[in-house]
């Protein structure tokens, strides 16, 4: 029993939390780039908050399940179709062996994930399932393709008709830490980083997101190669700030002027080329508490309620007879 991928859509990974204590060996921690996303995904159907999922980057996958299975669906507000039905994202939805389920162009948001009662039955590669495509490690080894069958864990779950009731941020204020060489910036530079308006390039991905708009130079751009932190900016020598993300290397030699805050790392992971962001700098220590207030809110549910409409709800027997009797192919 699993899924069998029909169309891949853009860029669709299988990921979870990430993998940790290799970086030491050059092996980036990959991991879902939106963990609220990820986490709410996973909570909707009752599975541990580190399942690993799909992740679907600006246009969805199209695929068929082999097997009656729970998704449960958060992030961006993609188009979703089963049997050419439409449901919203954000909910607990029961599959039934033959459906095929197809996530359209995001209408709001880059990044949906799709969660499967009992998560994949495929082994983890260095603690984790999370595909890094550069290594081909994770997953499958890199991003699905047509024809990919994997092999699911669960079946039905008694979820209740859940539902995500927060919607993904979509205001344009990141909030920052110093980074590690915010001192070789000036006040005139630091000013230009903080108070201007920067747009998302085009060469963007989940290794890093490259801004257009006002350059910042440092005294110097070249330091001896650290490690890099998940959400560092650094600043190279065209002065065009990047932020590194999930797939990002894992030292480097250019300066950083400061480091995302964990918290807002999801709003980073639903901005799409094009969209505008503004930097506010913060203190470690609001940004640790942040961060921690908003883990605790996941944890205890605080985004998970039971919805009042029918539009998400599929009953397994019902619709496994509306299909016998002919109802879909």
């Amino acid at each position: 029993m699993g899924i069998k991928i029909i169309h891949p859509g853009i860029y669709t990974t299988i990921q979870d939390e990430g993998r940790f204590g290799y970086e030491s060996l050059g092996f980036s921690p990959a991991g879902a780039m939106d963990y609220e996303s990820y986490y709410l995904a996973n909570q909707l159907i009752g599975n541990d908050l580190n399942t690993p999922v799909l992740e679907m980057t600006l246009k969805g996958a199209k695929f068929q399940v082999t097997s009656n299975v729970t998704i449960g669906t958060a992030g961006a507000d993609m188009p979703l179709l089963i049997n050419d039905e439409e449901y919203k994202v954000g909910a607990a939805i029961d599959l039934i062996k033959g459906d095929v389920v197809e996530f359209g162009v995001a209408r709001k948001g880059v990044r949906t994930y799709v969660a499967f009662l009992g998560g994949f039955d495929i082994k983890p590669e260095l603690g984790s399932y999370s595909t890094h495509s550069r290594s081909k490690i994770g997953g499958v080894g890199r991003p699905l393709q047509p024809f990919d069958v994997v092999d699911l864990n669960g079946g039905l779950a008694r979820h209740g008709y859940k539902v995500v009731t927060k919607d993904i941020d979509t205001s344009n204020v990141i909030r920052v830490v110093k980074g590690q060489q915010y001192d070789y910036f000036d006040e005139k530079n630091l000013d230009n980083f903080f108070h201007s308006e920067y747009t998302v390039s085009k060469d963007s991905d989940r290794m890093g997101y490259r801004l257009d708009g006002e350059s910042v130079e440092a005294e110097s751009h070249d330091i001896i190669s650290e490690t890099i932190l998940f959400g560092s900016i650094q600043i190279p020598k065209n002065g065009k700030p990047i932020i590194l993300l999930s797939d990002r290397q894992t030292a480097g030699g250019y300066t950083k002027i400061a480091t995302v805050a964990k918290v807002d790392i999801q709003k980073i992971a639903q901005k799409k080329p094009g969209d505008k962001i503004q930097f506010k700098l913060i203190e470690v220590e609001e940004a640790v508490e942040l961060y921690k207030e908003h883990l605790r809110a996941i944890k205890n549910k605080e985004f998970i309620g039971t919805t009042k409409e029918f539009s998400n709800v599929r009953r397994p027997v019902s619709e496994r007879i509306h299909t016998l009797i002919g109802g879909n192919s």
